[in-house]
This record gives structure tokens, C-alpha cells and sequence, in this order.
């Protein structure tokens, strides 16, 4: 029931940032909300659920994106290699860490969506116009952690009790 409420969460948040988000949005630079929900997953639970929550991610925002098929959820690998790296014990004590990775996660998913949609046919995006515009989105992601660290954590909480 916990992965079903989280996947349940997952698809709302990637509905949100393809459709909603970019249409009531003043700016052009929006918070990645999936991005925050799968680098959190992977923190709190390991890379058997970041990797099933890339995949399904993934397809959604291809289809609300109208990308081939397997570009999202390739451009989530380094969020689910970031989510790995915040597992480490000395890590999860707090939640300054993973608002680090969450930067560090946001550019690297950025630079890699950008070479996988370059090589699918699309114009190159340079890459002071995408690291501008990616630093500021980093921010917003870190912004999130600390918002979306409880309920995923919640949602893991509940899921760990069921299987026990």
C-alpha cells in the first residue's frame, strides 16, 4: 500500500511539473519535484525503489513530455547514483546533506537530459544558458528536501511496518 500511495504521490508531482507548473508559473525556471521525490526514495530506502521510482517517472514525464520513450528516466541516473551516495550512516543524521545533493543531482540530470534530447534530434541547449538557468533550479530543489524529507520518510515508515 506504501508504494502505491508513494507512486500515487510520484505521478501527482510529475503532472504537476509537466502541465501545471509550466502554465501558472511566472518564470521560466520551475523546482523539479520528481527529481526531489526519487533522490529522497533512494536516500531514505535504497536504489531498489529510486530505481523502480526512475522508471515510472520516467514514463510518465515522457509521455506528458512528449519525449522518446527512455529519456527521463535516463536522465534520473545520476539522481538515484546521488541518492546512493547520501545512504552512507554519517549521512542521514540530518537533512543539510541531502540538500547539498540535491544541487549536485539537479545539474547532473539537467547536463544529461541535455545530451540525451541533443542526440534525439533537438538544438543543443549552450551550456552557460543551461548552467545559469539549472543553478537556480538546483536551489529550488534543495529548497524541497527539507519539505518532502518527512513524508517520504513517513511513506518508507509504513511500508518497512507492513513487510515486518
Amino acid at each position: 500500500m506504501a508504494r502505491a500511495i508513494f507512486g500515487l504521490l510520484l505521478a501527482v508531482a510529475a503532472v504537476l511539473q509537466a502541465t501545471i507548473l509550466p502554465a501558472i508559473g511566472p518564470t521560466v525556471v520551475m523546482p523539479n519535484p520528481v527529481l526531489v521525490l526519487i533522490l529522497v526514495r533512494t536516500t531514505q530506502l535504497g536504489v531498489a525503489d529510486g530505481l523502480l521510482s526512475a522508471l515510472f517517472a520516467g514514463l510518465v514525464l515522457d509521455v506528458l513530455s512528449l519525449d522518446a520513450l527512455g529519456t527521463n528516466g535516463l536522465a534520473l541516473l545520476p539522481v538515484l547514483l546521488c541518492g546512493v551516495i547520501g545512504r552512507r550512516r554519517i549521512f542521514l543524521n540530518g537533512v543539510l546533506f541531502p540538500m547539498m545533493l540535491a544541487i549536485v543531482a539537479t545539474m547532473a540530470h539537467a547536463l544529461l537530459l541535455n545530451v540525451v534530447r541533443t542526440l534525439g534530434g533537438d538544438a543543443l541547449i549552450p551550456l552557460e544558458a543551461l548552467l545559469r538557468f539549472t543553478m537556480l533550479q538546483a536551489l529550488m530543489n534543495a529548497v524541497l528536501v527539507p519539505i518532502v524529507w518527512p513524508i517520504v520518510g513517513w511513506i518508507g515508515r509504513e511500508q518497512t511496518q507492513r513487510m515486518s
